[in-house]
């Protein structure tokens, strides 16, 4: 084998494997990989298929979750998990809602302008012993966006916590019904 040989024999191998590495990655973003944007740059429109608040941590060491989200029938269902401190009996409900709540979330996010929110920076101050709490929301297409209290959030945040848990407590409280 001459020299010519190798070296084209090497092109090709490393040409190869540089494709192979590019396709690997391409189908690991758009199989597994949920990309953070920054910020919400999408409405919550009817691709949006869950929407959840979540709190946890603190010197209880509880964990409270309650998430609406859209089932393989287009229904729309309400789930509930609390225990609200480490060896508490866990509560834990799931039953279908309207499909009011959906949109109820989307004025709320609108209300408080969350699209324009950009990129949010992790908060200079950290209270260690205090509960996390978080916003999330998934699309249909496994982008996922969420907010916590642990980034520094915008002066026209106030309340948006408070305004999302009360419309999901709403149906929690309900029961179903």
């Amino acid at each position: 084998m001459n020299k010519k040989m190798k070296v084209a024999i090497i092109v090709i191998l490393v040409g190869a494997v540089a494709i192979a590495a590019a396709v690997g990655v391409w189908y690991y973003k758009t199989k597994f990989y949920i990309p953070d944007k920054g910020g919400m740059e999408r409405d919550l429109s009817d691709t949006v298929v869950s929407c959840s608040y979540s709190t946890g941590g603190g010197m209880d060491g509880g964990s409270m979750n309650m998430r609406i989200y859209l089932n393989g029938k287009n229904e729309v269902w309400f789930e509930y998990y609390n225990q609200p401190y480490i060896g508490a009996e866990e509560e834990s409900a799931s039953f279908q809602i309207d499909a009011e709540a959906l949109e109820k979330i989307r004025r709320k996010c609108k209300e408080f302008g969350v699209l324009k929110w950009g990129e949010l920076r992790p908060s200079e101050l950290q209270l260690l012993d205090a509960p996390t709490t978080s916003v999330s929301f998934t699309y249909g297409d496994n982008e996922y966006y969420s907010v916590n209290s642990s980034r520094e959030l915008p002066k026209n945040s106030d309340g948006f916590f408070s305004a999302f848990y009360e419309i999901l407590d709403e149906y929690n409280t309900q029961g179903g019904n």
